[in-house]
């Protein structure tokens, strides 16, 4: 089974500079961007692949050129490494609001071949089950001063229909003509406003009128047409599909409202011949809820599995709970994807995670209010620098009272040594530029103390620091005065302080005898959190400064950031604390649902099959009767090119040279924790079997196929009849 991690832009500055709490480079285009797959070594990374929306792809023009004409593997901001599987979907809840997909089926197509990803998703439009069957959608561009939602007539707002209003595309897909041949390709410019007449009149007869008006769509029943909608896509891009020579494989989305219909819809696109189905419309429902989904889809694809002794893969889009995954590896899912353990980083408490019920919240050191005046920016950003410092020494138990004043004498001296370089270099050839950012970058490099004056004065300082010698030249100079009163500010508001509390500390440590304790930390802690307004937030972070989760944490974030990552501020913390709570997900699904690859050996056969499924029914059949419906576990053939999946289309050439076959199959099996073998004709040899040892996945090799299968299900624990019950749903307000 396969974890995939959505792609939003969710990457971090791989040089970031935590003491000054600066980027490696003040330009973005710049910096050495890490993912992810960046931070993480092959056999630590904690997903398996990588799933690319169209919707976030064209979040900006920039970043859709860029992926269309390298592909996504070799687009050289992501950097995806080859081995790692990617799917891409239309992202459907970006035009949830959309009466229609904005996007046809056979462009669909041609944009996941023009990405060059391994799977592309059919275009399914989600089945809102909001309890309200009838909806009513105005184009966004129709709605302005003169007539707003507000406007609307009172029976529209009370009754059972959802109004949905979105920007509209220009252009429509093809085949939404047959659906509602009203609608038509406008600009911009070209849809005129609503006015109050148009709402005006008897319920039925706005309806009616709005039913020719290409501004507005209404249905009766818009589940019911979303969910017909979704299988007619399914219908048309098979069809497609299978006219073309596409390099990825394709997976059908369905949707649904209940479990029933979810059923539907899989008996449906099986007809159709799909072997990968995507379960979408699940995120965000109770876990019960998608358990009970999962459990229906799993006992319906089971059935068909063991009906024509075939093998169908299945996709749960959004979902990612470990309460759910007894459910969903006994239903036979193959591969889910979530963000929701990333993004709880930063989205709310319980944002630092070592597993499912031990979460902790990270300490929130707060920059400067966006429109604070100079001096609060500044006793601000002072604050937060000497509490970020005070972490740092309780980390390593070291002194808190040495490590304050070591940082506030080079704040002092950052301060007391710029007035001479200025005087030296105001006038300097690099500081002659009309923008910002190179005066920036040249002063924070040239000046010794220029990273200093942001971390400990505020960017606001700088930025004015900076602008005054932009401004400055050697044939019209400013007055130094200007210079000079603005460093009298920051100078005033650093000496009229002490750090804070460093007396009681300082007594703390004395009389204990000890340094970097809790309850020296706690003095200035509690001080800073009652400052910025997060009084309310110390019971949390009692808790975690007590517990200390980064300690026991082996992750790689954890192991070289520390304390970092228990402390809320900014991307390269937040994100990089996402990318830990990731590993520990990662680590509760491995221990859950075992890493287990089936395969056997190769031979000249599965060339002259059309797929992997093919060769292993034909030539290994007793093989492929006791494991096509095995749950959990991926199933390939072995060759001298690593293993060849079940579902993909074999090479024209086949090697089964036993040096590749041990380098290529160790490599394979760095990623899973058990390889079961089947030895019914194959004699493992020594060479390929000394190779994985080597890694950490175990090596079991069975002569009967039937005792291969029982050994699977007993590491996963499960019995012959291991599917979960088919519960049924109780209502609609669920999903």
């Amino acid at each position: 089974m396969r974890f995939y991690v959505p792609e939003w832009d969710d990457h971090v500055d791989a040089a970031y500079d935590f003491v000054h709490d600066e980027h490696s480079d003040l330009s973005p285009a710049d910096r050495d961007l890490a993912y992810i797959w960046d931070v993480f070594d092959r056999e630590s990374i904690p997903i398996d692949g990588v799933l690319i929306s169209r919707e976030q792809v064209e979040d900006s023009p920039t970043k859709f050129d860029r992926i269309t004409s390298h592909g996504v593997y070799d687009d050289p901001r992501l950097d995806l490494p080859e081995w790692l599987p990617t799917i891409s979907d239309c992202g459907a809840w970006g035009y949830k609001q959309l009466p229609f997909p904005p996007y046809g089926n056979w462009d669909m197509l041609e944009f996941y071949e023009t990405l060059e990803v391994d799977v592309g998703v059919t275009i399914d439009h989600l089945v809102l089950g909001s309890g309200h069957t009838s909806r009513l959608y105005l184009d966004d561009r129709a709605l302005g001063d003169e007539f707003t939602t507000s406007d609307l007539p009172e029976w529209l707002a009370e009754s059972d229909t959802d109004v949905m209003t979105d920007t509209w595309p220009d252009e429509w897909p093809d085949y939404v003509a047959e659906y509602d041949s009203t609608l038509r390709d406008t600009a911009d410019s070209e849809v005129d406003s609503f006015r109050a007449a148009d709402f005006e009149g008897e319920k039925q007869d706005v309806l009616t009128r709005l039913k020719d008006d290409p501004r507005a769509v209404y249905r009766d029943d818009d589940m019911a047409f979303r969910y017909e909608l979704t299988l007619d896509n399914a219908a048309e891009m098979q069809d497609f599909y299978q006219d073309g020579d596409y390099s990825f494989r394709l997976m059908v989305a369905i949707q649904g409202w209940d479990p029933d219909s979810y059923e539907r819809a899989v008996e449906d696109v099986l007809d159709l011949g799909y072997q990968y189905i995507g379960i979408g419309g699940v995120a965000g429902s109770s876990e019960d809820a998608v358990k009970r989904t999962v459990s229906a889809v799993g006992n319906a694809v089971k059935h068909h599995e063991r009906t024509y002794r075939t093998r169908i893969d299945t996709h749960v889009f959004g979902f990612a709970k470990t309460g759910a995954f007894d459910t969903i590896g006994r239903a036979g899912m193959a591969s889910f994807d979530s963000a929701s353990m990333l993004r709880a980083a930063w989205t709310g408490g319980d944002n630092y995670h070592l597993d499912s019920t031990r979460r902790f919240d990270a300490i929130r050191v707060r920059y400067p209010p966006y429109s604070a005046d100079l001096e609060t920016s500044i006793e601000w950003a002072l604050r937060a620098q000497e509490l970020l410092i005070a972490l740092r020494a309780f980390d390593k138990d070291e002194s808190i009272v040495d490590a304050l004043r070591s940082w506030q004498d080079t704040a002092l001296t950052a301060l007391a040594n710029l007035p001479m370089y200025i005087r030296e270099h105001r006038h300097d050839a690099q500081f002659d530029e009309t923008t910002l950012r190179p005066i920036t970058s040249s002063f924070r490099d040239h000046y010794e103390y220029g990273r200093e004056l942001k971390a400990n004065f505020s960017d606001d300082f700088r930025t004015r620091l900076i602008k005054l010698l932009r401004d400055d030249g050697s044939e019209n100079p400013l007055s130094f005065t200007a210079y000079k009163n603005l460093i009298k500010t920051a100078t005033e508001v650093i000496e009229g302080r002490a750090p804070t509390k460093i007396d009681t500390i300082e007594r703390r440590e004395t009389n204990t005898g000890t340094v970097g304790t809790f309850d020296q930390l706690w003095v200035l802690l509690e001080t800073y959190a009652e400052f910025v307004g997060d009084g309310n937030n110390l019971d949390s972070y009692e808790r975690v400064l007590r517990a200390e989760p980064w300690r026991e944490c082996d992750c790689t974030i954890c192991r070289e950031h520390g304390i970092e990552v228990a402390i809320w501020r900014g991307n390269n913390r937040n994100r990089r604390r996402g990318f830990h709570n990731t590993q520990r997900f990662y680590d509760q699904f491995e221990r859950a649902l075992p890493k287990v690859l089936v395969i056997t050996r190769g031979s000249s056969a599965l060339s002259r099959s059309d797929t992997g499924e093919e060769y292993l029914r034909d030539e290994h059949e007793t093989l492929w009767t006791h494991v096509h419906d095995l749950p959990v576990a991926e199933i390939g053939v072995a060759t001298a090119d690593g293993v060849q999946e079940w579902w993909d289309d074999p090479p024209t050439t086949i090697s089964l040279d036993m040096d590749w076959m041990a380098d290529e199959l160790a490599t394979v099996c760095e990623r899973y924790q058990d390889l079961y073998v089947d030895g019914s004709d194959w004699t493992l040899p020594e060479k390929v079997r000394s190779a994985l040892e080597e890694t950490d996945c175990t090596v079991h090799v069975h002569e009967e196929p039937s005792e291969l299968r029982s050994a699977v299900l007993s590491r996963l624990g499960y019995q012959e009849s291991f599917l979960p019950k088919h519960l049924q749903q109780s209502g609609l307000t669920e999903f």
